[in-house]
């Protein structure tokens, strides 16, 4: 790892890590398309206390804050922080955000929590999807369409013929 001699970071910073994760996040995303309106560490609100995901983009065509946890926290801290997503949510502060479409109805992005443990977190009012990395929620994504398209073919066949209408 370089860094520049005016570095803000100290050369021994557990920061570092943290900034390597995010790098492999975005890279491994770029091996199956290139995020834009990349921010990292990005803070919606302006204000301490809000959400401060890891990092925000549109990755093919949908908006995601991505949270990477290299730790393990408890059930009550992750809650807590899809809380924190929920009450921005309701606040509608979200609509009027420098990326979201100009010419549709605003989109709240769905949350990735990119992390080897799996939480029991839940929302009712945003997406929440937990993997271990974007290779994992690649394969779920392709898997997913292909069992839709399964479920098709079945659905549409008769007599035990099978007509694939795709």
């Amino acid at each position: 790892v370089y860094l520049p001699v005016d570095a803000k970071i100290k050369k021994n910073s557990q920061k570092i890590l943290h900034f390597l994760s995010i790098l492999d996040v975005y890279k491994q995303m770029c091996t199956y398309s290139v995020p834009k309106n990349v921010i990292v560490e990005d803070k919606p609100t302006g204000r301490k206390g809000g959400i401060e995901p890891d990092l925000f983009c549109i990755f093919k065509g949908s908006p995601f804050w991505i949270e990477i946890q290299r730790n393990q926290y408890s059930e009550q801290k992750m809650q807590a922080k899809i809380n924190l997503y929920e009450e921005l949510f309701f606040s509608d502060e979200w609509k009027s955000l420098h990326w979201q479409p100009e010419e549709r109805s605003p989109i709240f992005p769905s949350v990735i929590l990119i992390t080897p443990v799996r939480y029991a977190v839940a929302s009712d009012h945003i997406r929440i999807i937990q993997v271990a990395s974007i290779h994992e929620l690649m394969e779920k994504y392709k898997s997913g369409n292909k069992q839709q398209k399964e479920s098709r073919i079945k659905s549409n066949s008769s007599n035990g013929i099978k007509i694939n209408l795709t």
